[in-house]
């Protein structure tokens, strides 16, 4: 984590800066694995800049045993637990759909149902992750009971229990995967190959038999235009038209004890599948329906969570070793591994992984197949914590088995440094003097070093006499034209550092510095009065009054002429060249 984050700020003319904007892209996460149904943000500058970070924590909820991930879209965060309730003296196991507002962790509605913790082998409470889409709500318990809510109150607009309706039968740890939502249908990865209902009432749209799924959500392609969806069901993965349930194709696949639980990851026409229980990965080919496997290795093995896929290179959690793994998608190999994850699961933006250990320590690791390279880390949760963490507005997400969920901005505990803003100056009467607008903070109070240094200039290296070189706020004197690029650094007590640079560019005259300052008022000589290349009101005032003659100019020509003899005339006049 140690190391200085050096940023050269670059003199551009302001036209250019003006046209270079650009913003940091902030995202709603309103469904499991995100927006684009990958595990992937198209969020940047989320983490900073800084070399070190550490997770700060903005806030903490209760929300309940389970493993449901998180949804947050337009300001508020949705999620479930199972809790007891008591009505009267009676406390009865209920789940729980969650809104939060995303800022500040203050509930602002639930909706409890009766339902049944169901531990088995694990903590128990609901695995799916709701799905907001058009102001509305989708949630799916472990038991099949499927809610449509109203996202802004959590008000039910309708309702159907999928098991006792349609006789669909769960797997052995409970329907898990999320619903999903494909213009006005919502699919579940229930019964054979999923389920879907319409959106507006819940009625039935399509079903495909009553045979126990998988774990996973259904994931999108498209193919000869249309859109379908991979299902991982009990022992099989399967493609089905999204609009009709029809099978495109069916591959077998069988993990120990029917656990075919993440996603599967699709890219074009080509599917990756990896389970855990030692069964390992594999890339299929499916460019027609007929389903051609590429290659199986069984040293990658998802377990719980799905991988994600970053320029030809899939990152993920790896039963095999407890490990974050990165593959090869093209041949499978193994690129790197690196062990201590446990169970964990991963999600990526700006090229990062945001890797979430299942013991809930909050690692930032570069996506790169150089190697393991973890650029922040730090413990946001104890206990179990198998839910995937989800970035959505700048913020990180994450929950853990028992239910506590927190918020977390990554910030740095390295000094922050700013160096100010470039200058452009000239000589006067051979040297010149510029003020040095640096600022160090530190919310720890541990800065130990501060260091003004010249790093660059031009040639001959004209001196630079930096008055208190290690005071953040001093002045510094040049002796020579040319760019000059200043450093200020800063060191911490724990050896954490932080610098920022800033340039001075040094000219032989106020007309060439005036030239070659985009802020400035520079005009030509033929308006430039006292010759100083910048105009100011007296050139203007000087300018009316000779062409008092001008009808138009005369008024003013008349008040420019008194100005001249007496200045004061103008103290409360802006003048904008």
């Amino acid at each position: 984590m140690g190391g200085a984050h050096k940023s050269i700020r670059v003199f551009v003319p302001a036209l250019l800066i003006a046209s270079m904007t650009v913003c940091a892209a902030a995202a709603d996460w309103p469904n499991w694995r995100g927006p684009y149904h990958n595990g992937i943000s198209n969020e940047v500058d989320w983490g900073g800049n800084w070399a070190s970070c550490e997770p700060n924590v903005l806030w903490e909820q209760q929300v309940g045993t389970g493993f449901s991930s998180i949804a947050v879209a337009d300001g508020r965060l949705y999620t479930m637990g199972n809790s007891d309730i008591r009505v009267g003296r009676v406390a009865t196991e209920h789940d729980v759909v969650y809104c939060l507002d995303a800022n500040t962790g203050v509930i602002l509605w639930t909706h409890p149902y009766p339902s049944a913790l169901a531990p088995n082998s694990y903590e128990g409470g609901p695995s799916a992750t709701p799905t907001v889409a058009d102001g509305k709500v989708y949630t799916l318990s472990k038991h099949g009971m499927a809610y449509c809510l109203d996202a802004s109150d959590g008000q039910v607009l309708w309702q159907r229990h999928l098991v006792a309706i349609y006789g669909v039968r769960a797997p052995t740890w409970g329907f898990a995967g999320s619903p999903y939502v494909d213009e006005d249908l919502v699919i579940y990865n229930v019964g054979t190959h999923g389920m879907a209902l319409y959106a507006a009432d819940g009625t039935l749209a399509w079903e495909t038999g009553t045979n126990r799924p998988g774990y996973s959500t259904p994931v999108p392609f498209d193919f000869q235009q249309q859109r379908f969806l991979v299902l991982m069901g009990e022992k099989t993965f399967a493609a089905v038209h999204a609009r009709s349930g029809e099978l495109l194709w069916e591959q077998p696949w069988v993990t120990n004890y029917n656990a075919n639980i993440p996603d599967p990851v699709v890219d074009g026409n080509q599917v990756f599948v990896s389970t855990g229980y030692s069964e390992g990965s594999a890339l299929f080919d499916v460019t027609t329906s007929k389903v051609t496997r590429l290659w199986f290795q069984k040293d990658m093995q998802t377990f719980l969570n799905s991988a994600v896929l970053w320029q030809g290179h899939l990152y993920g959690p790896n039963d095999k070793g407890d490990a974050l793994t990165c593959v090869e998608r093209s041949t499978g190999r193994i690129v790197w591994t690196r062990g201590g994850f446990g169970n964990g699961s991963v999600t990526l933006a700006d090229g990062k992984l945001i890797v979430l250990s299942q013991g809930g320590e909050l690692c930032i690791v570069e996506a790169s197949p150089a190697g393991y390279r973890e650029t922040g880390r730090g413990r946001i949760l104890t206990g179990k914590c198998w839910s995937v963490p989800v970035l959505a507005n700048g913020n990180i997400y994450a929950r853990n088995a028992t239910g506590k969920l927190v918020s977390v901005k990554l910030e740095t505990t390295a000094p922050k440094v700013d160096a100010g803003s470039s200058v452009v100056t000239w000589l006067k009467a051979g040297t010149t003097t510029v003020d040095l607008g640096g600022t160090v903070e530190d919310d720890t109070g541990d800065v130990t070093t501060i260091l003004w240094s010249a790093i660059s200039g031009p040639a001959g290296r004209p001196t630079v006499d930096i008055a208190n070189d290690s005071a953040a706020a001093t002045t510094a004197t040049f002796s020579g034209a040319g760019a000059y690029v200043l450093e200020l650094y800063a060191r911490d007590a724990t050896a954490q550092e932080g610098s920022d640079r800033m340039e001075v560019r040094v000219y032989a005259d106020s007309c060439e510095a005036a030239k070659n300052n985009p802020i400035s008022d520079y005009v030509a000589p033929p308006y430039d009065y006292d010759n100083d290349c910048i105009e100011t009101f007296r050139d203007f005032a000087v300018f009316a009054v000779e062409r008092s003659d001008i009808e138009t100019f005369n008024d003013l020509a008349v008040f420019a002429a008194e100005w001249l003899e007496d200045e004061s005339l103008a103290a409360d006049i802006l003048y904008d060249p």
